[in-house]
């Protein structure tokens, strides 16, 4: 029989859960929903039951067939008590929240949550780019930017959990306010909520750009007005828009300092970048690999492989059902 776990993926605008069957990678039922920034506890815990319960449904199987549930979601989470701490780009409400506890009580069966860029580690060191190396770092783009570090092989949880966070490492120490408040983040700079920001920021400057076209009910001045998808990016460049070329360009520059930290600090085989705006939009990846090489010390750099993720939006729900299997194998 195939081993059955599901997998969440709580991100800043949407959540995905799959069943997986973890011996091969393979999905066998999604669902999905947006999330909203002014959700609370409750809110936040029905969009994930109701998740998984569709997941479940589609993939013909019963809740009680599951090995366990795991959630990665973008945010500090306490892992050995199952607690999500607090979030950036989710809402300010929800804090402590006993997130397995109360999937364990809705579900009755085994459940961990962990941050939802490790899930992604996990999903891409079992069936993705990082099958076969030991030494890796995945970097995910979206709402924000999240991290997870394979070392030998093993994920690195770092000692309260939240290793690997490289949107909320410093590059301007004077700079951009983050979402989680702190100053000069590079989450405010490279993630899509930073490029929004700047490109409208333009925009109300009085610069031209077909973004307007694109998204003619956007109104500029919403400091609410959320991320630009990564596929409307990607059409203002084919139509060679010099605004949106020249904030996807400092992006890349942002998120190749930000690397080429990683690759002086680290020293990984490979890194994996995934999320949207990797994946839709080439400019953005190439600059960002361009950069690397270019502030990274010159040999680590040469050498180190940069290569966008495998498993693409499933990294992460595939990854957090396999890290389900394991927790639950190990009690």
């Amino acid at each position: 029989m195939a081993r059955l776990a599901i997998g969440v993926d709580f991100g800043g605008t949407k959540v995905l859960a799959s069943v997986v069957d973890v011996d091969t990678g393979k999905v066998h039922g999604t669902g999905k929903k947006k999330t909203a920034a002014t959700d609370g506890p409750d809110e936040l815990m029905q969009r994930i039951y109701g998740v998984a319960r569709k997941a479940v449904e589609k993939s013909g199987a019963e809740m009680s067939e599951m090995t366990g549930i795991c959630v990665g979601i973008a945010g500090q989470v306490d892992t050995e008590r199952g607690i999500l701490v607090g979030t950036a780009n989710l809402s300010r409400s929800v804090v402590n929240l006993e997130m397995a506890r109360l999937l364990r009580e809705e579900f009755g069966i085994p459940a961990i949550i962990r941050n939802d860029v490790q899930i992604a580690a996990a999903g891409e060191r079992a069936f993705g780019a990082g099958r076969g190396v030991d030494d890796f770092v995945v970097i995910f783009v979206g709402t924000g930017i999240g991290g997870g570090i394979v070392r030998s092989g093993e994920l690195i949880q770092g000692a309260a959990g939240n290793a690997g966070e490289l949107g909320h490492t410093t590059i301007d120490a004077n700079g951009r306010i983050c979402g989680c408040g702190g100053r000069g983040h590079l989450e405010a700079y490279a993630s899509r909520t930073g490029m929004t920001r700047a490109l409208w920021g333009e925009v109300r400057r009085g610069r031209a750009s077909v973004i307007t076209e694109l998204l003619p009910d956007v109104n500029p001045a919403d400091p609410a007005v959320p991320p630009i998808k990564s596929g409307v990016l990607q059409k203002a460049i084919d139509r060679d828009d010099p605004v949106v070329r020249e904030v996807i360009e400092e992006g890349g520059h942002f998120l190749g300092l930000g690397l080429a930290n990683v690759v002086n600090f680290l020293n990984p085989t490979r890194i994996i970048l995934g999320g949207g705006v990797i994946e839709a939009v080439d400019a953005f990846f190439e600059a960002a690999v361009r950069e690397t090489r270019k502030y990274a010390l010159t040999y680590a750099g040469e050498e180190v492989e940069i290569v966008r993720a495998g498993l693409g939006d499933f990294s992460g729900v595939v990854g957090a059902a396999v890290l389900a299997a394991e927790a639950a194998e190990a009690t």
